[in-house]
């Protein structure tokens, strides 16, 4: 990713819209970004992060909290960045959620994020290829290939973040290498590692506890070593299953023998079974021979009886073939009776009727004299008909006129209310407005304390970090004075032992020069230069002559010096350049006081902050206050709104109130004018509905009851004429009858008489006894049938039986009874004993089936524990490098970053450190293996990176930093990192160092990468020659290009 233009809007300190243009770097690959504190500078890298991820660049910045406090209100915070990719260039736009004032009205409203990116095509026209957060956010993953977070680690290193990688222990490392390299599946594999082997571990103790609960459900009742193991709570398996196949084997044995018993049982039962039940028909037919004696003689003796039946059915045949003349005889004669009867009881109501006819003709000629009432009535009736329908409207007219003056009276007494209502709204309104109009000075004041505000607040940061500043640099300048002591002891220290090595070298050579001499003769060869002739020999002692361990202790002597030169040195270079970085903060600071307030001097820094902060006390709580104010203007300004529309809904509620009172009124009058006239024509007694229906129902009951009588007399004369005619002729038919019926009763009883005597009957009386019904006959021949019947039947069987009972004796029932019962009793016994023998063996198999298989399926559990478990164990670092699986894999990556890094720290460096990751076990069970050490080439030493000074550390780390940035661009494949930011770290590096850290960067930007720099270091804005300025002011910051040598 290389950025071509960055533009922002109320973004950070600029409050208006501030447009970087890369592209004017030209082929420049490596800019500074210089400014004064606060400038702005972090928020040009801000703003690149926040455009393409919608994220700035530090981890304590996000996007709402981005906004500008410069900016006006009318002017949306916005970002947007034109790109370039891969040969294609892009444009993407964003705006975080932000409040937006309202067009109309006080107060804001919130605005929700927004989004936007764009392809320039082959004609440079713009492309859109996602519209809303979420469809940038997934082009951009597309787009990109790398996070945020691999952005900000290996694109972008922003302040706090340069030495993280370096310094943080083997937690934290594992933390930001997760990030970056997603390794988030090994640990998922750990967890899925112990998931399982937790489950297998669970489930292995489940079928422990099944067996062991089965174990303790078998029943031992043969074998007595099985029970003592039970006895005692034994879980013993391997002992115990083979004891329980012995038990199951006596048990299948025992059940054997109690199933032969049953049998031979049930056979004893099945054989006295038989002998009680021919006991029980020798006992029925011994009974039965007893009863049939006794009944042969019972009915021998009713043999007497049995013949009068015979005679009374002889005598009722005879008496039967003179019933019928004998009944003729009977019905002639009831006939003749009733004849009489009925002449009789004609006479008695011929009688009545003579009487009754007589009255009803008095009755009706009475009632036929009342024409004329009659008539009066009807008329009546008619009357009333007449004004029925006026005496119905009148009470109908009258409920109304009552209803209409009450409805009246009632839009009255509204419309009176609401004219009430509507004064008090008034009034109201106006006191509302007097109010509203006190407080609409409140904003005015608000943002007039707020420019005061944040005025104190930024003369207090001011004067915090002024003051903050001076005294870091009094302690630095101490300590400066303190480490050029020591770095002036240290140099001394060094000349002096290199004097000394130079006197102990001159004193050695002479000395040797001295014994060479002094073994020379003339005229043989000299075995240094090969004269014959030694003109000036060297002269010496030889007893004071340094020997080879004193220079080698010299020379040691001054490598340490040299080396202890070298850290006092670079201590003191380390404190001198942030010395001089604080001096130029405080100036700086100092300046921008001084622009604040004129007057400003050191000694004032105590008493005008107190000040500021009692200002600003004072500031806030009126704040505070015009703050309540404003809650409670927008309260009024509600109520007010609200009281303006119940006024014009209750002044509409009053003008609809007069027409409807109005009409009412009318309405009222014309209906009471019909009722007075309804009034003169109806008497005052019938004005009430219900008396005038009472006084026609009279009069219409009145006329009926009249003509009612008329009729009913009439009526009743006429009938009982008619049934005196009808009585008078039925009498005289009757006694004819009747006289009829005595002449022929006379006929038929002197035939009955002459009948009679000739079937022997002496007189009426002998007759009438020896009549029967023909059912009474059937009886008595069925009762002489059944007795000769039984009779016979009774005979022969009680011979049969006593002839077969002749020799037989009386059984034992009770002895039969309990030898049965008994053998009944043992089979019970022993078919309980079987079944609940039979379900402890089948509870037994059952048992010894279950743990074979349980033991089979724990026997592979514990197989594939034993595997995962190992696993699950070396992946969460209990192995012998005490180091999880995920942090082997991350361990990995950080060789592969340290190769590269590597590289560029021995440049930086001169040869000196290279770093590697430490390999050692921690202590106890903590985790390690990515924690790093610094080998030092001068030591031969490894030692722990946080003992690096200050320059070094920024060396490592940006070795670090450029070797992460080159394994991640290798890893994730298609990632195109063009361009790197660094935010701080130069100003520790003393003018050596520096020189390397930059020869550092040219190389990397020498392959086309754009390589920028935040730093307060001259030297290093010296170097490079494009510069991006950022200048700050009261209403905002701006930036500019500064390009050196065109």
């Amino acid at each position: 990713m290389r950025p071509i233009k960055l533009t922002m809007q109320a973004f950070g300190p600029y409050a208006g819209t501030e447009v970087i243009d890369f592209a004017s770097l030209g082929n420049r690959t490596m800019f500074v970004i210089s400014g004064k504190t606060g400038a702005g500078k972090t928020t040009i890298f801000d703003g690149i992060s926040y455009a393409i991820y919608g994220k700035a660049s530090g981890e304590d910045r996000n996007g709402p909290e981005l906004r500008s406090q410069f900016a006006s209100d009318d002017l949306n915070t916005e970002v947007s960045l034109q790109f370039s990719l891969r040969g294609k260039s892009y444009f993407i736009k964003r705006s975080p959620q932000q409040d937006k004032k309202k067009e109309r009205g006080d107060g804001y409203r919130t605005v929700g994020a927004t989004a936007e990116l764009y392809q320039f095509d082959e004609h440079g026209e713009q492309q859109l290829l996602a519209a809303n957060v979420r469809d940038v956010e997934e082009k951009i993953k597309e787009i990109m290939l790398i996070d945020s977070n691999q952005f900000r680690q290996i694109l972008m290193i922003p302040q706090g973040e340069f030495r993280k990688l370096l310094t943080s222990d083997s937690k934290e490392k594992e933390a930001i290498l997760q990030r970056l390299f997603h390794t988030e599946i090994y640990k998922r594999v750990e967890e899925k590692l112990k998931e399982e082997a937790t489950a297998l571990k669970k489930s292995v103790e489940k079928q422990m506890e099944d067996r062991n609960l089965l174990i303790r459900k078998i029943t031992a009742l043969y074998n007595e070593e099985l029970q003592d193991y039970l006895v005692n709570g034994s879980e013993n398996d391997v002992l115990i299953f083979p004891l329980l196949e012995d038990e199951i084997e006596q048990m299948k044995e025992q059940l054997e023998a109690v199933s032969k018993e049953v049998n031979d049982k049930t056979k004893d039962k099945e054989l006295l079974s038989q002998k009680l039940y021919d006991a029980e028909i020798i006992l029925k037919n011994i009974k039965s021979r007893d009863e049939l004696g006794a009944r042969k003689i019972e009915l021998e003796g009713q043999k007497d009886n049995i013949a009068t039946k015979e005679r009374v059915i002889d005598l009722a045949n005879k008496a039967a073939l003179l019933a019928k003349q004998d009944e003729l005889c009977h019905r002639l004669s009831n006939e003749k009776k009733a004849l009489l009867k009925d002449a009789e009881i004609r006479e008695v109501r011929m009688a009545e009727l003579r009487i009754l006819l007589q009255q009803r003709e008095e009755a009706w000629l009475k009632e036929k004299d009342r024409e004329g009432e009659r008539k009066v009535a009807q008329e009546a009736i008619h009357s009333l008909n007449q004004i029925k329908e006026e005496v119905k409207s009148f009470a109908l007219l009258e409920q109304e006129v009552l209803k209409l003056e009450n409805k009246l009276n009632q839009l009255k007494q509204q419309h009176s209310t609401e004219e009430e209502r509507l004064k008090l709204l008034d009034e109201k309104l106006k006191l509302l407005q007097e109010e509203k109009s006190s407080l609409e000075k409140t904003d005015l004041l608000l943002l007039e304390n707020d420019r005061k505000l944040d005025k104190l607040e930024n003369e207090l940061t001011l004067l915090t970090k002024y003051e903050e500043q001076q005294v870091r640099y009094k302690e630095n300048t101490s300590l400066l004075e303190t480490k050029k002591g020591i770095f002036g002891q240290t140099q001394a220290r060094l000349e002096d032992a290199k004097l000394l090595v130079t006197e102990l070298d001159n004193r050695w050579l002479h000395g040797q020069a001295a014994n060479l001499a002094s073994q020379l003769h003339d005229g043989e060869a000299c075995p240094v230069c090969g004269s014959t002739t030694h003109p000036n020999p060297a002269a010496g002692s030889g007893t004071d002559l340094p020997n080879e361990e004193d220079l080698k202790a010299a020379k040691e002597q001054v490598v340490s010096l040299e080396q202890e030169k070298t850290a006092a040195e670079s201590a003191f270079l380390e404190i001198q350049s942030r010395t001089n970085t604080m001096r130029d903060t405080i100036e700086d600071l100092l300046s921008d006081i001084v622009k604040v307030r004129n007057d400003f001097s050191e000694n004032m820094v105590e008493p005008l902050k107190n000040q500021l902060l009692d200002d600003r006390k004072v500031l806030q709580l009126e704040q505070l206050k015009l703050s309540e104010n404003k809650q409670k203007l927008a309260k009024i300004t509600k109520e007010l709104e609200a009281t303006l529309e119940q006024k014009e809904t209750i002044a509409n509620t009053v003008v609809a109130l007069n027409g409807t009172v109005n009409e009412a009124s009318l309405t009222f009058t014309e209906n009471r004018t019909k009722l007075e006239g309804l009034k003169v024509r109806i008497p005052e007694e019938l004005r009430d509905y219900r008396k005038f229906e009472e006084k026609l129902q009279a009069a219409i009951q009145h006329q009926d009851l009249l003509q009612q009588r008329f009729e009913q007399t009439s009526r009743a004369f006429q009938e009982t004429k008619e049934r005196f005619a009808s009585e008078e002729s039925g009498l005289l038919t009757v006694r004819k009858h009747a006289e009829d019926k005595e002449k022929e009763l006379d006929v038929e009883r002197d035939a009955f008489v002459e009948q009679m005597k000739a079937q022997g009957f002496s007189d009426y009386k002998q007759f009438d006894a020896a009549k029967k019904s023909a059912g009474e006959i059937e009886q008595l021949g069925r009762e002489i049938r059944e007795y000769g019947q039984e009779l016979r039947s009774v005979t022969d069987r009680y011979q049969e039986l006593s002839e077969a009972l002749k020799d037989v004796q009386i059984p034992d029932m009770e002895g039969l009874k309990l030898a049965l019962h008994e053998v009944q009793e043992q089979i019970t016994a022993l078919n309980n004993t079987y079944t609940n023998l039979l379900i402890k063996k089948r509870d037994n198999e059952e048992i010894r089936d279950s743990i074979l298989r349980i033991n089979e399926e724990m026997k592979n559990l514990e197989e594939r524990y034993n595997l995962v478990g190992e696993l699950y164990d070396i992946a969460r670092g209990q192995n012998a490098s005490k180091i999880t699986f995920e942090r082997y894999v991350l361990a990995a990556f950080l060789d592969d970053i340290l190769l590269e890094a590597n590289g560029r720290l021995l440049k930086m460096t001169s040869g000196r450190y290279s770093m590697h990751r430490k390999k050692d076990r921690a202590k106890g069970n903590a985790q390690s293996g990515l924690e790093l050490l610094v080998f030092d080439q001068y030591t031969g030493q490894e030692r722990h990176v946080k003992t690096l000074s200050g320059g070094e550390s920024f060396k490592a780390a940006l070795s670090l930093a450029l070797g992460l940035a080159d394994v991640v661009q290798n890893y994730a494949g298609g990632v195109s990192l063009e361009t790197m930011f660094i935010d701080e770290g130069f100003g520790t590096l003393d003018p050596e160092s520096l020189d390397q850290a930059i020869e550092a960067l040219i190389d990397i930007q020498s392959s086309g990468r754009l390589v920028g720099i935040i730093s307060h270091v001259p030297e290093l804005r010296e170097r490079i020659d494009a510069r991006l300025e950022v200048t700050a002011t009261q209403i905002g910051s701006t930036t500019e290009f500064h390009l050196l040598n065109g």
